[in-house]
């Protein structure tokens, strides 16, 4: 697979994931004014992954600030049971009409509090360490 198509996989995952429990549904910048924007992206590779193989991808919640997600998408190798890359994103909430960062809203922030207390695991999310939410 190339570059894009991880992207792809990961990307979709997440915002899935933000629609579907974190309070950001598919009318959210209609019906609310705001959206995501990906300030940053960081892939590792773990294995390779063919044409055919079976391909899942898990969001894991890794922490937030008032304005931005910091997230981990696991895509795993299901034919072969392996961890075929991770792609790390954070996700800064903007406002559309102003088109600049903006907190998230009370009811947001608090299902996303929810998600990283459900992600939590005894075992580290395998992060690169060169990025991650900055509080101030």
């Amino acid at each position: 697979m190339n570059i894009g198509r991880y992207l792809e996989l990961g990307g979709k995952a997440l915002w899935q994931r933000c629609q579907r429990e974190l309070g950001m549904p598919e009318d959210y910048i209609e019906r609310r004014g705001f959206s995501t924007f990906t300030a940053e992206h960081h892939l590792t590779y773990h294995s390779e992954l063919l044409e055919g193989d079976d391909v899942s991808v898990r969001v894991r919640l890794v922490a937030r600030s008032a304005k931005v997600l910091h997230a981990v998408c696991l895509i795993v190798d299901e034919t072969n049971r392996r961890l075929a890359c991770t792609m790390e994103t954070t996700a800064v909430h903007m406002d559309m009409t102003e088109r600049r960062p903006v907190d998230f809203p009370d009811d947001v922030a608090a299902l996303i509090d929810a998600g990283l207390a459900a992600d939590d695991r005894p075992w580290p999310a395998p992060l690169c360490g060169a990025m991650g939410v900055r509080r101030r």
